[in-house]
């Protein structure tokens, strides 16, 4: 019996993703999941091996997807100009890798962590003097923010302006809306361009801890336009604060609804850094991203013409019970072999950020001497999205 595409985006579905991917990996785990050849890979040795595969599946974004009047992904052409960092294949990703990446594993990290603790605990103090709390909103959000600003060197950081944008690229991406709501996102573009290229003003260049000095000594050699500059900084943002306030919800999430995973980490903090990682396997922050496809290729014995998408389910192949024993649990004995930061050459530059803020966060709330429940009264809901798995609303109570 084939499967109905109008299930992808269901709002059941969307909320409980898993026995739906259960069901493609059993059924088609390369499976056309819209009319405009739009294909999904849900296993992890499939996925895995298109991540590699990168001259047939191609990061340049050359489409939006959306939901169509029958309720099923269609594709809008699009686009987005000259390739940087996320969106561009080798050599030129290779070498804006290369800029970026030595930034997010300096010691400008190390620099960041007491400062960002202190922030961290600042959160939870209102939190708990709030009794009941978003904690989406007053933490989960909030310290993702801070720290992409404080990583890539933002001066008087303005942080509501940086999350709205973050969040309003994602919603665009989200691959859940139609085309009217997609022309209803007022995203806030010349504003950001002009707060950036401010801050970019301010900074020489040169050697520097900051990741902003870098793109400014990129853009002055001739290595960055200004729009690539532009757009990889946005992409970070989005990345970076999506990726963690997303982990951040999940994994509180999970600790607030049981109490036996809660007095572990207590008794042994040395855990958590393990449990981090089974959060992020468990609940991936980032659902799916897409390729597009240059040439007529196949994958899993399925034909893939030139002009198709594919997208990568990254939370369907982290639940691969071929690849994870009791998938749906969480097993401190895993090794590190999800894909949640991606795959290949495309592994995010902020994984390290995101593990560290995590690790911040949730120490400060396990010193506690009570932790935040979940509301009686008032439900989390989900962003509705393809792309991210993100609480838009947690209520929590101290």
């Amino acid at each position: 019996m084939a499967i109905d595409q109008r299930l992808m985006l269901d709002p059941d579905v969307i909320d409980d993703p898993y026995p739906f991917y259960d069901r493609l990996r059993e059924e088609a785990p390369v499976w056309q999941a819209g009319p405009d050849d739009i294909f999904t890979v849900t296993s992890f040795e499939l996925l895995a091996e298109a991540a590699r595969r990168t001259q047939d599946f191609s990061s340049v974004m050359n489409a939006f997807l959306y939901k169509n009047d029958e309720g099923i992904l269609a594709k809008l052409p699009t686009d987005l100009g000259e390739p940087t960092l996320a969106v561009a294949d080798p050599p030129v990703h290779t070498a804006h890798k290369q800029m970026i990446f030595p930034r997010f594993v300096s010691k400008r990290m190390a620099l960041i962590e007491d400062e960002l603790s202190a922030y961290a605990r600042a959160c939870i103090d209102r939190g708990r003097d709030m009794g009941a709390f978003e904690f989406m909103r007053e933490i989960g959000i909030a310290v993702p923010i801070r720290a992409i600003a404080m990583l890539i060197g933002f001066e008087d950081s303005d942080d509501e302006l940086l999350a709205r944008t973050a969040f309003q690229l994602v919603e665009l991406t989200s691959a859940a809306r139609t085309l009217e709501e997609m022309g209803q996102i007022q995203l806030n573009h010349e504003e950001i361009r002009l707060w950036m290229t401010d801050q970019l003003d301010r900074r020489r260049g040169g050697e520097s801890e900051h990741l902003l000095d870098a793109v400014k000594s990129a853009i002055d050699s001739g290595q960055f336009t200004l729009n690539q500059a532009l757009t990889t900084m946005m992409t970070l943002l989005s990345a970076g604060g999506e990726s963690t306030s997303s982990l951040l919800g999940n994994a509180v999430r999970i600790l607030a609804e049981n109490p036996a995973i809660r007095r572990r980490l207590k008794a042994d903090p040395s855990q958590i850094p393990a449990f981090i990682e089974e959060a992020l396997r468990i609940e991936s922050p980032f659902r799916s991203h897409i390729r597009s496809v240059p040439r007529d290729t196949a994958l899993g014995g399925v034909a893939i013409p030139a002009g198709s998408t594919l997208m990568l389910m990254w939370g369907a192949a982290n639940r691969d019970p071929a690849k994870f024993e009791n998938p749906a649990t969480i097993n401190y004995g895993h090794k590190l072999q999800h894909v949640t930061f991606g795959r290949g050459i495309h592994l995010c530059v902020g994984a390290a950020l995101a593990r560290m803020e995590a690790r911040i966060v949730l120490t400060a709330l396990l010193e506690q001497d009570s932790f935040p429940q979940m509301s009686e009264s008032v439900r989390p809901r989900w962003e509705y999205s393809l792309q991210v798995r993100r609480h838009v609303s947690l209520p929590m109570v101290w």
